[in-house]
């Protein structure tokens, strides 16, 4: 190891408040660890802040994603486009349920789903549509609310990295008919673990609310409605997010801080590429800073990424799409590796630096020199 290094800059940090301690203190004085009031006090007011009518907590962003799947009715055999550039979670929550996810291609440019791939890609299984918001840039969302009307499709938002943000005015999850979010530890704001489904039908959400909690009966408790699952998010995690919640729009602050001084700092190095922000979008908020590398820079992204971990900088590479994973092509055989060509050219070419809540102007400036130094 070199001399004179800083202390090691994690990818992604978080710091959690008075006011954070002093919910989940409440829950451990009163025992109510489980189920308890902050539950559906965090519902409430996390629906409220996305603009939609009900909330439905869950025990991670995947389940949030599962239960939006199982909650529209999807099933065997149906298929649901799906943005290829993602968490897997996303292609995971269809597989759940038996149902297929068919990889969309993104535009490079965004990294978002490329709205004009959808309709060949339509077929009599096509039930949904499900739009992931990534890294906090929104898809645009009209064209695809146009064509899920013609075709009769469902939309589900994977906004799991999108907490707050706004696609012309409106926010993200209140948009398509079922909105999941993601409160692990790395989210703009967090559970430790968590997730919620928003909704502004009271079908649904009712719907919901019984599947995440097994399906109890309404007369006897235990002649169950239908085989539902234990999603239940415990009081201690939702008096956490709830927490979190009070000071979301400090947390926006710092994200702005962040991207700006990412953005400043690196916006004329030649061969480095910030996302674009589209002009729908009315709100935009960083989850981490993304980039992605090409010819004009001396070195690959790999190369990049080692130089920069010898300098206790942690990095991490885009995701692997949908249409590169083995296990999905084997088990469909409805796609194969080359039909998203700019979510490949993103896996093989991008990453996001630093993004921590709470990282300094002087560790962004650190890693920023650098990459200048290369």
């Amino acid at each position: 190891m070199q001399k004179n290094l800083p202390k090691k800059i994690p990818v992604f940090d978080f710091i959690l408040g008075a006011k954070e301690k002093e919910l989940v203190n409440s829950c451990l004085k009163s025992s109510s660890i489980s189920q308890g009031i902050y539950i559906k006090e965090f519902e409430n007011k996390f629906s409220k802040f996305v603009n939609c009518k009900y909330g439905v907590t869950t025990t991670s962003g995947t389940t949030a994603l599962h239960l939006a799947c199982k909650t529209l009715g999807i099933k065997k055999g149906d298929e649901v486009l799906v943005s290829s550039s993602t968490n897997m979670a996303s292609a995971f929550a269809v597989d759940y349920c038996g149902g297929i996810p068919i990889p969309i291609d993104i535009e490079k440019e965004t990294w978002q789903m490329n709205v004009n791939k959808i309709k060949k890609k339509i077929n009599k299984n096509t039930k949904a549509i499900m739009v992931v918001h990534l890294f906090g840039h929104p898809v645009d969302m009209n064209p695809i609310l146009k064509i899920a009307k013609k075709y009769h499709l469902k939309i589900i938002e994977d906004c799991a990295e999108a907490h707050g943000v706004e696609y012309k005015g409106k926010k993200v999850g209140s948009i398509g008919d079922i909105g999941a979010f993601s409160f692990f530890a790395n989210k703009t704001i967090t559970c430790g673990e968590g997730g919620m489904i928003v909704t502004n039908s009271k079908k649904l959400a009712e719907k919901a609310q019984s599947l995440k909690n097994l399906s109890y009966g309404k007369i006897n408790k235990f002649m169950h409605n239908d085989i539902g699952f234990n999603y239940r998010m415990p009081n201690i995690s939702a008096a956490i997010g709830l927490g979190q919640l009070y000071k979301i729009n400090k947390i926006f602050l710092e994200k702005k801080r962040i991207y700006s001084r990412y953005k400043k700092n690196l916006e004329n190095i030649s061969g480095i590429n910030i996302p674009l922000i589209r002009e729908w979008t009315t709100k935009y908020v960083m989850w981490v800073f993304n980039i992605y590398i090409d010819n004009n820079f001396p070195i690959n992204r790999d190369k990049l990424v080692e130089k920069l971990k010898k300098k206790n900088i942690e990095t991490r590479n885009a995701f692997v799409p949908i249409n590169k994973q083995k296990v999905l092509i084997k088990k469909y055989k409805l796609f194969k590796e080359s039909d998203c060509p700019n979510a490949n050219y993103i896996m093989n070419n991008g990453l996001y630096l630093p993004s921590g809540n709470n990282i300094k102007n002087s560790q962004i400036d650190f890693v920023c020199n650098e990459i200048l130094k290369i």
